[in-house]
């Protein structure tokens, strides 16, 4: 993403144009069929031409820009830097590619080729594994809480001195924090935070690596267990999103080729290269679909996710509609579809595994059914109040958050990331200890209340006349199971008005919400919406007391002003609106509530944005300097600029038949993704663009030796080379088709930013090839040296015949995009924004009136002209230099500011 060979940004790769300067090289050859050797196994032009019964011509290569950054030196990624790519969700139109789909819409049973079926399918299975691991980490979490609320009682029954209760409740606490932490600092540092963040930048088309890995899921799965369970104020409906996004990555991920091998060094054998090509040709036969490709890929994710949040709160629609809203950024008809159906698979296995029954009645983790509080209009007024007071408690906690994320360690100290995580959690023990022996209320247990929920701490024991027991108010709030707590708020009603104090509820939302700030951005899993409900609920609960004491002829119900405060801290938090609506009316399970949960999303959306401008997702993607997202509507401001302002001129582009020599030198000296093909006209001389490549096919290419001899004195010719529509495609070339599609999963999974490194050219042991095709460089047939070659040829015949010589090339046309997507550098910069946006597209050529490329745009040009735009007041002056990310993060990793998140 961007343009010119810079030097990676805390190791983000700045990869995806092309442009630079070119040395020459030349290579042997190798089968076609992959083996390699000394000699090279040359394909003679001739002979390619008779195989694909159309005439060849080889232009000259266009003449390219030198940059003056193309020779800075490249390094390798350190441990603790990762890349982020762009992801290619606009597919390839290659010959290759349209003639097998041609030939594939005739395989088919009464119309049916069994990709639908396929697609259903997964979906299904995405819903039902999402549905058992919510409900494996819900009765696990729930199982811990209730055994340490237990344990605690018992040992203060017995005599144990509240002290020593307090350590080893604490030392377990911090046993459970300390095995989460050193599992995703030293394992899976992608499993941190709760993960929503970063699965709206994927699905927005940025590569996260190590996100979707099979270690990222365990570890969320396990750490979000151990964090919830440890006593800090953390939820798992963010993780459950993650996960369920995880799971349907994994699930996508199991169709297809066979992973390929890396080779090591240059001893990889020709019998290991053949056996895996083996081993793929079964696995295509026993996987006739993969989907491998972003696009598919995307759709699953997007189900994923909204059966991740739908098993949360048990909201099948909600989950949909947060997909919606949130997180995908692509939508349709089918993706609505799939999503629906594999929430409502997840909401039934997990009603099934709790209730032993399908439905969708009760099915979430986070659920609140059965409340009975009623309303009047008279109370809208009250509400009003309510929505607005947590509102800003809302904006107030991302304003901090942003504050304190300044202040973290960095993730270099492994170490002081792991004291500061076991120290909140020691902090947070002590306070749900301390604040109820000091400030809680015994209270009696009403003939209504359930014995089981209610805990007793140092409250006096059941009188033995009258059988009347007591429980402490404030410590039932703070060690019970959240969800728990959360019902018993908003099933507050007027003519209940003893559970609790109005003192413990003002104690319980001020220190809930100040341990949830420390808490909120350690290094362990977890998620921010049900703390959020917790404080709203507390707060609302809160106020709707103070109601009832300065109105008392009102019909005040506290339990409803917990509702309303609890929706009006998600949209605070969030600023979401529809998605919450339906949320917070599915989790309640009563239609009735649906004219307050409005009205507190309304106001605390209107009064948060005054406070703190995003919530909580789109500040921390505001704060990812190198993940580039895209919001759904364009900035304003630039509509006042054009195309060719926020370009990058000086792309390198290669002929559809190019120099290896060429080729490797590109690759070697830059890290870009994409390089437009031209071809030269005879009219002018100069190339015009007819498709694009991208950096990884031409590693395939180059790995599985798809190389063709030819003479050199061919590529200084003003041909036009023409493929017939009629042309067959071969099995090799539908080998290599295949294999550019799958080429991420086999060679680099889960990091994909690795093939943008001079490294990935080091593993395809090109060095003896290029060291026995030395002696061709002396023709000059390099990208400044073909014009002078072709004059000085032109004008000698005699010397140009004494100077032919074969090279190696690589033919891109059968695999090359024939159709890429182009605008005029006059375009204004918005109708670009939107069309990168809505196509989801990863490259964007600039071109003129007569079709030549002038520049190329990508995500990166455009978050840096909309950043431009925003810091200079409208006034848009190009500078093309990198951030070195400290305004917001110090010295701080990427790990830190990618996977600390909400």
């Amino acid at each position: 993403m961007g343009f010119g060979s810079r030097s990676p940004l805390f190791g983000f790769n700045d990869s995806e144009s092309s442009r630079g300067g070119l040395l020459l090289k030349t290579v042997a050859a190798a089968a076609p069929d992959g083996s390699s050797s000394s000699q090279g196994h040359t394909v003679p032009l001739l002979q390619e031409m008779a195989d694909m019964d159309t005439e060849i011509d080889v232009p000259l290569l266009l003449d390219q820009v030198e940059d003056n950054r193309s020779e800075q030196t490249l390094e390798s990624p350190t441990e603790d830097e990762l890349g982020v790519e762009s992801l290619d969700y606009d597919p390839i139109h290659s010959f290759v590619s349209s003639q097998q789909r041609r030939a594939q819409q005739r395989r088919h049973f009464y119309g049916y080729t069994g990709l639908t079926l396929a697609k259903w399918s997964i979906t299904i299975m995405i819903g039902i594994l999402v549905g058992i691991v919510a409900y494996v980490i819900e009765s696990s979490q729930e199982v811990i809480i209730s055994t340490k609320k237990q344990w605690t009682e018992d040992a203060i029954n017995q005599g144990l001195h509240l002290p020593l209760v307090f350590f080893i409740y604490a030392s377990f606490g911090i046993s459970l924090v300390l095995f989460s932490s050193c599992l995703v600092l030293f394992w899976a540092p992608a499993a941190a935070g709760g993960g929503v963040t970063l699965v709206m930048a994927y699905l927005n088309g940025n590569d996260i690596p190590d996100f979707f890995q099979l270690r990222t899921l365990i570890t969320k799965c396990l750490g979000t267990i151990c964090t919830i369970s440890s006593g800090l104020p953390i939820g798992q409906e963010g993780p459950m999103v993650h996960i369920g996004a995880a799971i349907a990555s994994s699930l996508t991920w199991m169709h297809g080729r066979f992973p390929t091998k890396k080779r090591q060094g240059s001893s990889s054998s020709h019998s290991s290269r053949l056996c895996c090509d083996r081993i793929n040709q079964l696995s295509n036969k026993a996987f006739p679909f993969d989907f491998h490709n972003d696009k598919d890929r995307r759709e699953f994710i997007s189900a994923g996710t909204a059966a991740g949040l739908a098993a949360a709160f048990g909201a099948p629609i909600g989950g949909v509609l947060f997909s919606l809203e949130e997180a995908s950024s692509f939508w349709s008809r089918k993706v609505m579809w799939r999503s629906l159906l594999c929430t409502s698979c997840a909401t039934m296995v997990l009603s099934w595994l709790n209730k032993r029954d399908f439905s969708l009645s009760l099915p979430g983790s986070l659920s609140f059914h059965g409340l009975r509080p009623e309303f009047s209009l008279d109370d809208l007024p009250l509400f009003v109040v309510t929505s607005g007071a947590a509102g800003l408690l809302g904006a107030c906690l991302n304003t901090a958050h942003g504050w304190l994320s300044q202040l973290r360690p960095s993730s270099r100290h492994r170490l002081l990331r792991i004291i500061e995580a076991c120290s909140i959690t020691f902090i947070a023990v002590g306070a749900i200890f301390s604040l109820p022996h000091f400030f809680g209320h015994c209270l009696e247990i009403q003939k209504e209340q359930e014995d089981e929920y209610w805990f007793r701490y140092t409250c006096p024991g059941a009188d033995s006349i009258t059988g009347v027991g007591y429980y402490n108010d404030l410590a039932t709030l703070f060690f019970s199971v959240p969800h728990q707590s959360i019902q018993r708020l908003l099933a507050l009603g007027s003519t209940v008005d003893s559970y609790f104090t109005v003192q413990s509820l003002c104690i319980h939302w001020m220190s809930f919400l100040g341990l949830f700030i420390l808490a909120y951005g350690i290094a362990t899993p977890g998620g921010i919406f049900m703390p959020s409900i917790m404080v709203g609920a507390s707060f609302g609960a809160f106020l709707g007391r103070i109601f009832q004491i300065w109105l008392p002829s009102a019909n005040v119900q506290p339990g409803l002003h917990a509702l309303v405060g609890a929706t009006a801290m998600l949209g605070g938090v969030f600023r979401s609106s529809i998605s919450l609506v339906v949320i917070m009316v599915e989790g309640t399970g009563g239609i009735d509530f649906i004219l307050p949960v409005i009205l507190a999303i309304v106001i605390s959306n209107w009064v948060a944005h005054h406070i703190h401008h995003a919530g909580a997702y789109e500040a921390d993607l505001e704060r990812l300097g190198e993940v580039c997202f895209l919001p759904s509507e364009p900035p304003h401001k630039l509509i006042a600029i054009t195309a060719g302002d926020i370009m990058a001129p000086g792309v390198i582009c290669f002929n559809e038949i190019v120099s290896v020599a060429e080729v490797v030198k590109v690759l070697r000296e830059t890290q870009h993704n994409g390089f437009p093909v031209i071809r030269r006209t005879e009219s002018d001389g100069c190339g015009q663009l007819v498709g694009l490549i991208l950096r990884h096919q031409i590693l395939l290419l180059l790995e599985q030796r798809a190389l063709m001899e030819v003479d050199s004195q061919l590529l200084n010719r003003h041909l036009a080379p023409r493929i017939s529509s009629r042309q067959r495609v071969t099995k090799e070339q539908q080998f290599y088709e295949h294999a550019m599609r799958v080429y991420h999963h086999s060679h680099y999974p889960h990091r994909r930013y690795l093939s943008s490194r001079p490294e990935a050219l080091d593993e395809l042991d090109l060095d003896e090839i290029l060291q026995e095709a030395a002696p061709s460089v002396a023709n000059g047939t390099g990208a400044n040296g073909n014009n002078d070659q072709h004059t000085e040829e032109a004008n000698n015949p005699a010397k140009s015949n004494s100077a032919r010589k074969t090279v190696l090339a690589l033919d891109l046309r059968p695999y090359m995009n024939r159709a890429p997507l182009t605008v005029r550098g006059e375009c204004s910069a918005q109708r670009v924004f939107i069309i990168f946006r809505t196509l989801g597209l990863r490259h964007l050529c600039v071109t003129d009136s007569s079709n030549r490329v002038i520049g190329m745009i990508t995500r990166k040009d455009i978050g840096k002209a909309q950043q431009q735009l925003e810091q200079s007041e409208g006034k848009f002056v190009l500078e093309r230099q990198e951030s070195d990310g400290s305004a917001f993060f110090g010295d701080r990793t990427n790990r830190d500011v990618l996977f600390s998140l909400p």
